[in-house]
This record gives structure tokens, sequence and C-alpha cells, in this order.
């Protein structure tokens, strides 16, 4: 019997650290315009400063559909930051730049690596307002969050089609803790009982 009970603490274990990588994209044409992006798609949190938000604005013919994102503080300003935080591990991460009017280095977007900045990568502009231009994070891993900022193009930037593979979350939730927790005691007194 004590192996049967140590068999279903295993599996339980198992179960609960075999969460399964998912690959995620991010095209904002299910949203109204004007909607304000925060929360709204599983795996990742959009959000700006200086309480600027991130809104959809349709602009069809600029990028691949109708809609792309930008800052707005009241009206669209597309010149703020734009800060994404992932809810797990992100891998394999690529978005657009979309509505440049400059060439050169457009915007600046720090990649954060468990929590740490690991790198600055410029944003390139090639003063081509309606063709998207691929911002190729993909060399990462482990990204926790994203932070696209320093914008120079004189019309502003938008984003658009955000790919990224989330991997499972490393840090327990505190009911999985909870839960080994309680197999644990289980386990011991089920062995305590059958010694005595």
């Amino acid at each position: 019997m004590q192996r049967i009970g140590m068999r279903f603490f295993l599996v339980v274990l198992l179960a609960l650290a075999a969460t399964p990588s998912r690959a995620v994209l991010i095209d904002f044409e299910g949203l109204a315009d004007g909607t304000v992006v925060t929360n709204q798609f599983a795996g990742v949190t959009f959000s700006s400063n200086g309480g600027n938000v991130n809104q959809v604005t349709a602009q069809p013919g600029i990028g691949f559909g109708s809609n792309f994102i930008c800052t707005a503080l009241g009206s669209i300003n597309c010149s703020q930051e734009t800060i994404l935080t992932f809810a797990g591990l992100a891998s394999n991460v690529s978005f657009y730049q979309v509505g440049d009017n400059a060439t050169g280095v457009v915007a600046l977007v720090d990649v954060f690596v468990n929590n740490i900045l690991a790198s600055t990568v410029n944003i390139l502009g090639f003063n081509d307002f309606n063709i998207p231009n691929l911002v190729d994070l993909t060399a990462f891993s482990n990204v926790t969050s994203l932070r696209i900022h320093s914008i120079s193009d004189p019309g502003g930037l938008g984003w658009d089609h955000f790919n990224f593979t989330l991997g499972p979350n490393n840090v327990p939730e505190p009911s999985s803790i909870a839960l080994l927790g309680l197999g644990a005691i289980s386990l011991s007194l089920f062995r305590r009982r059958k010694i005595i």
C-alpha cells in the first residue's frame, strides 16, 4: 500500500511540473478601434508609462490587417513606452513595427531575461509607412518582459503581430505548494499508521 501512495504522490508532482509550452500570436484584429489593451490576451499584460495606455487603432493598409496598437493619452500619440510583462518565461519573441516615417534607429526595446535587463535592441525604420518591419528577438530565451521606448520617428510608431512561445511559469503557485505539502503530510501519516 505504501508503494501505491508514493506512486500517487509522484504522479501528482509530475502533473504539476509538466505544463506544456504554447505558441501565441497577438494581432489585435478581434478588438474594436479605441480598445485599451491590458490583459485581454493570455500570457501577457500590456502597459505604458506616464498615464499612457496601449490602444487599438484601426488603420487599414498599415501593417497586416486593420488593427495595431499605439500609445495614447486621451488621443493616439504613438510616442510613449509600450511594456509587455509575460506570465511565464517567453522565447521565440518577435513583433512588427508599423508606420515609420524615418530611417535608421527609430526606437529601442529593452529585453529582460529572468527579470534582469539582458540587452537593448535597436528598432530600425525604413521610411516605408505601410510596410511592417520585423523586430526579431528570437535569440533570447526566458524573456520575462519587454520595454519599447525612445521612439524618435516624427509620426510615432505602432506595434503589431506579437509572437512568442510561453513556457511554464517556473514559480510554483501557492495552491500547487499547498497541494504538495498536503500530499507529503498524508504520505507521512500513512507511513506512521502502517508502522504502529
